[in-house]
């Protein structure tokens, strides 16, 4: 049986020991904002010609254009969402094959200008989304949708 040692990095002990000799030294007590809080509203990171912009972006508490668009298609997925329970509601409500036919058709048509928004939102925010902010928003498979609202609403083989 091998023995593992745990990990040791003698530099991590002999910069640590540093450290806390340099402080216990006394070497650290007149650094420039000593006991002074962090400015945590610099960003060192931010291009200098956008720092006005995000400044009064932020003061005004408007959102990124990639956050605004992830909160329009989750507001827009619930919205399809909610459209689809409506109209199941009003197609068990229905008192003839006629209204039911004629509900169903214009809400297909409802549902597939939403899946398109969606998909439109989506492709747009994969696009301008900072890669470690981004949400798992895949774009919608019409067809399948379709065919799966279909099968709701009781309509066979409509594309």
């Amino acid at each position: 049986m091998v023995l593992m040692e745990p990990h040791f990095d003698w530099t991590e002990s002999v910069a640590e020991r540093k450290i806390q000799e340099a402080m216990e030294a006394g070497e650290f007590d007149n650094l420039p904002g000593k006991g002074k809080p962090l400015d945590l509203d610099v960003n060192p990171f931010e291009p200098a010609h956008l720092r006005a912009v995000n400044r009064l972006l932020k003061n005004s508490r408007a959102l990124p254009d990639w956050l605004q668009m992830q909160k329009d298609i989750e507001h827009e997925i619930a919205l399809l969402a909610t459209g689809k329970e409506r109209t199941l509601r009003s197609l068990r409500h229905a008192t003839n094959a006629s209204s039911r036919h004629r509900i169903a058709e214009r809400f297909r048509g409802e549902y597939r200008e939403k899946l398109d928004v969606i998909n439109t939102l989506i492709l747009k925010y994969n696009f301008i989304v900072p890669e470690g902010a981004r949400r798992p928003f895949v774009p919608r498979n019409i067809a399948r949708e379709m065919a799966a609202l279909n099968g709701e609403l009781g309509m066979r083989g409509e594309g």
